[in-house]
């Protein structure tokens, strides 16, 4: 019995070859005449790709086997294939039919050849196979061929030169996000080697091909090698290092980063380089990672490349954020300001990362918000720890959350807080208790007033200040007339823009002029200017102006609140100042208000006058000018109308619940002017000498002291 050797005839060139072939088709062989299928065993695809033009040059067909497979991923299975082959007439080359055999099972593969090696068909018929890389797997069929000896010629092409290719069997998720190219389907993969082959690594996702790789024999060519994740082939295949533990879970953010790396594809692979140029910036910095993490825009992806790009490079810079990024594991808005602010809490080293985390919580962007039971959680334990240690509750306050303002305010009320510690802390509140220097007594009465209004007491101080200048009619009018109406100073400049800010008195000078001194703008004019009686915005009407109504609607809208509304009142009063500063243009600007606002009549017991008040009864108007004078009330003419207007912080017939206006006392009388400009000329600053402009004096104490006030 002849032996697979013997069959095959071997050939040193393709020329050597084609010469056999045209002797071939002019023998009179029996058996070379009665079988049409030519095997012909290639060593590699360079000697396939010379071969095809030639024959086809001879005038032998070309079949386009890649048409069996339609448009999708669709399989040739050995009945379609044989089919083809027994349908195809004259003389025709049939290939890459080692493309599709190779992943037959034993079976079907030896039940193709057999049935082809012993194919019939019209005596000029000649079928044409070439076979690449498949000669030890045809060797082994032909061992087992029982009729070996009649069935038609084998030929080989000797080579020493093999071209092994690597294929990696991958995912279509990881196809799509490569930029290596990547046969997809079937056909894909059989016009590939009928074109390009060969070359040193082939990606294939095609699912049939994926399935039946398991039966392809190991060969002369190929290697078949499974991609098992996106990790295995970036670190494997693309044998790139990045430094981060793969998760199954976070399978779709290492895609991702297959995408990035296709979209960048440095010379040179750099992780820093690649997710500074994904975030637009030269250089991610520990601010910079934590306002992209809570931006609305940003993905979960964006938050899982942060925290590798922190842990990799920005660590050592950070210990406290470090141990939390270490443990990140969900990457939504809210949780790493969540895990900053309370994780703190029960760590042994807790001192240490005092300052760390207060830096941190005041980078996060203003409008990330935590979880109000993790407030609730924050502010109990903070308040809990103040009973027993007090300098360490401090240290945990940051400054950014509501309820910490309100205890600074506390603190300091009870002296555990100096107006230095304050500054750093919380500095707004820091400006509005400055003083106001002020040749009179208004320098003196606004410190007090707002002493009993962080207190919220209604001091002797008050009382005593109340008694001597508000004592009647005479004794209001007496300093009362002292002042100018806002819009009788308005008429002595022309700035371009007049801001008008309802409800803000003198208490919020000092505040104020701090947002102005941190601003482009100076201050050409600041005074002390009087609302009209009632101190009611109705009775305080201006022209052409730019109404700020924040602070009037919130305490119309809220009841008081201690020490919350404090601190409210701070924040909108700042809000308001930010905005008209925050001009593009030069231009001189003037800021007015109708009236200010008392905190101070919820703590006293109001008068019980029957008729019906207005403003939590601060005022009553009257039918005539025939009222009793009393100590109670100013009677007061207004156009054509007659009032009672409260002369005390008592109301005339009910208490307040919330902060009012319209009566007498000098916190809703008394208001601000002042000029301010951007233009580019000399400006004078004010001068601490002249009483019409008063000026904030900076007093470093701890809590409050008791001084002995000069009421005249």
């Amino acid at each position: 019995m002849i032996t697979p050797a013997e069959k095959i005839i071997n050939f040193a060139s393709i020329d050597a070859l084609l010469a056999e072939i045209e002797k071939d088709k002019k023998s009179n062989d029996v058996l070379r005449n009665r079988y049409a299928a030519r095997f012909i065993l290639l060593e590699n695809f360079d000697l396939f790709k010379a071969l095809i033009p030639k024959l086809t040059l001879q005038g032998i067909n070309d079949f386009d086997l890649e048409s069996l497979t339609g448009y999708h991923d669709n399989w040739i299975t050995k009945d379609e294939l044989t089919g083809a082959i027994k349908n195809s007439q004259g003389e025709v080359i049939i290939s890459p039919v080692s493309e599709i055999v190779r992943f037959y099972k034993d079976d079907n593969f030896k039940s193709f050849f057999t049935e082809i090696s012993l194919l019939e068909k019209r005596l000029t018929d000649r079928t044409y196979i070439p076979l690449i890389g498949l000669k030890n797997r045809f060797e082994k069929f032909l061992s087992t061929f029982g009729r070996i000896e009649e069935s038609a010629p084998v030929w080989s092409v000797n080579s020493t030169d093999t071209q092994p290719v690597k294929i990696y069997l991958v995912s279509a998720d990881i196809a799509q996000k490569s930029s290596l190219n990547c046969l997809t389907t079937v056909k894909e993969w059989l016009k590939f080697w009928k074109t390009y082959a060969p070359t040193e690594k082939i990606l294939c996702s095609s699912d049939a091909i994926i399935t039946f790789s398991v039966y392809s024999q190991p060969d002369n060519i190929f290697q078949f090698i499974k991609v098992e994740n996106v990790y295995q082939f970036i670190t494997q295949l693309l044998d790139l290092q990045i430094g981060i533990t793969y998760k199954e879970n976070e399978k779709a953010y290492w895609l991702d980063f297959l995408n990035l790396i296709r979209q960048d594809e440095p010379a040179e692979f750099s992780f820093k380089l690649v997710v500074n140029k994904y975030f637009n910036v030269h250089n991610l910095t520990v601010e910079n990672i934590l306002n992209i993490w809570t931006s609305n825009t940003s993905t979960e992806y964006d938050r899982w490349l942060l925290k590798h790009f922190f842990l990799q490079y920005l660590s050592a810079q950070s210990p406290y954020l470090s141990g939390i990024m270490a443990s990140c594991a969900d990457y939504t808005p809210v949780k790493l300001f969540k895990e900053v602010a309370l994780s703190i809490f029960g760590m042994q080293d807790m001192p240490c990362n005092f300052d760390e985390r207060r830096r941190l919580l005041k980078i996060f962007d203003a409008t990330c918000r935590l979880p109000g039971a993790d407030i609730d959680f924050l502010k109990k334990s903070i308040e809990e720890l103040a009973v027993s240690d007090i300098d360490t509750a401090i240290n945990l306050c940051s400054g950014i959350f509501d309820f910490e303002k309100e205890f600074f305010v506390i603190w300091y009320e009870a002296e555990k807080l100096t107006l230095d510690e304050l500054q750093v802390i919380y500095p707004d509140f820091a400006s509005y208790l400055y003083d106001i220097q002020y040749n009179s007594w208004v320098y003196s009465y606004i410190r007090v007033y707002k002493q009993a209004k962080v207190m919220d007491i209604y001091t002797d101080t008050i009382k005593a200040f109340i008694a001597s200048k508000n004592a009647n009619e005479h004794s209001f009018y007496k300093w009362y007339h002292d002042f100018i109406l806002s819009p009788e100073l308005l008429a002595q400049v022309k700035p371009d823009k007049v801001y008008l800010l309802d409800g803000v008195g003198i208490e919020y000078l000092s505040l104020m002029q701090s947002l102005i001194e941190q601003s482009p703008f100076k201050i050409e004019t600041l005074k002390i200017a009087k609302a009209g009686i009632p101190t009611s915005t109705e009775h305080n009407r201006f022209e052409n102006v730019i109404r700020k109504d924040d602070l009037d609607a919130y305490i119309h809208g809220e009841p008081y609140k201690y020490p919350a509304s404090i601190c409210k009142e701070i924040e909108i009063v700042k809000t308001m100042m930010t905005d008209i500063l925050n001009q593009s243009q030069e231009t001189t600007i003037a800021i007015v208000a109708d009236h200010g606002l008392t905190a101070l009549s919820r703590l006293v017991d109001s008068k019980k006058y029957a008729a019906k008040a207005s403003h939590e009864g601060r005022y009553i108007q009257t039918e005539t000018d025939e009222s009793i004078e009393d100590t109670d009330y100013i009677r007061h003419k207004n156009g054509d109308d007659y009032f009672k207007v409260a002369l005390t912080h008592a109301s005339l017939n009910r208490k307040p619940t919330r902060e009012v206006h319209g009566g007498c006392t000098p916190e809703e009388v008394l208001v601000p002017f002042i000029l301010i400009s951007n233009k580019n000329k000399e400006k004078k600053t004010v001068q601490t000498k002249n009483e019409d402009t008063p000026v904030r004096d900076v007093k470093k104490t701890m809590g409050f002291e008791e001084e002995d006030y000069d009421f005249e």
